[in-house]
């Protein structure tokens, strides 16, 4: 299988349109057609069904799309790593929920470069479902996920429970909000979520199922991508927000939010760290340090 032939089949699918593909890419139609059919040669089966209204998938193509980012995405790790190699480059790949990602780790990578100063962190964001599958398939090295409800049903991947990201209601420091709310009160006032799916949000929706509510029970549907986002709304006093602890305790030292007690809720999530049995030694190094050093390394 040729791996062009595949980045191709896979960014058409996601155009639904073979000439705005060919256009981006600047290579004919008729070109671009031809690496389809190559890739539906090597495979011995039709991928996609064409038609005035763009292209369709057949059930094959579906299988086959499936796979395609995990595949093209290791194959792009890989010769990245190959060029990181030849330049002596060590390149330790980490994917973290957004919270750890964004106000845990970055101290800790600072702290282990002056330990191992010829590694190379890159840092990124995901899911805990998603960090699970790429380190189950070599898209990262070392996963650190959020989720207190985390299952693997995968052999080959070690999981470690490094600490606890404590996930509180936050409200602008005055006298807006109680200091405690029931759960009736919480769906009444404007509680702030993401628009992405991410683990604090698949904990509240947990919660409101537990105590009989649903998603539809939230009153406020202002929603937003981002932890600073959130932020910024309720030091306006346009609501209030689960949010990490870690990521709003300077404002909470400064007196500028204050945390909203809701006894029926549980928002504590288990951090875990993961990564495959096999790994490099310069992914061994890091383990070690990070096993001494833990969370104490956090921001």
């Amino acid at each position: 299988m040729n791996i062009e032939s595949l980045k191709y089949f896979h960014q058409i699918v996601k155009e639904g349109s073979i000439s705005n593909v060919a256009k981006e890419v600047h290579i004919s139609q008729s070109a671009l057609s031809q690496q389809i059919q190559k890739l539906e040669s090597d495979i011995s089966k039709q991928l996609l069904i064409r038609s005035n209204k763009g292209v369709a998938l057949t059930n094959t193509g579906k299988i086959v799309y499936k796979f395609a980012d995990n595949i093209i995405r290791t194959y792009d790790n890989m010769m990245q790593e190959l060029k990181e190699a030849e330049k002596g480059n060590i390149v330790i790949k980490i994917e973290a929920c957004t919270s750890i990602a964004d106000y845990a780790l970055p101290c800790t990578l600072i702290k282990a470069n002056g330990i191992y100063p010829n590694h190379n962190y890159e840092l990124s964001t995901n899911n805990s479902n998603e960090i699970v599958t790429n380190v189950a398939n070599n898209i990262c090295d070392i996963g650190f996920s959020c989720d207190s409800e985390l299952r693997l049903d995968n052999s080959e991947i070690v999981t470690t429970k490094v600490g606890v990201n404590t996930i509180i209601l936050v409200a602008k420091n005055d006298d807006t909000f109680p200091d405690v709310l029931t759960v009736d009160s919480l769906l009444d006032s404007c509680l702030i979520i993401f628009t992405k799916k991410n683990d604090i949000t698949t904990m509240l929706i947990n919660n409101l199922i537990k105590l009989g509510y649903t998603q539809d029970s939230l009153n406020c549907k202002l929603r937003v991508e981002g932890i600073e986002s959130a932020k910024m709304l309720i030091l306006k006093n346009y609501g209030i927000a689960f949010l990490p602890y870690m990521s709003v305790k300077e404002e909470l030292y400064k007196k500028q939010l204050k945390i909203i007690s809701v006894p029926e809720f549980d928002m504590n999530i288990n951090i875990t760290m993961m990564h495959k049995k096999n790994y490099s030694s310069h992914v061994g190094d890091f383990l070690a340090w990070f096993k001494t050093h833990g969370a104490k390394s956090f921001c």
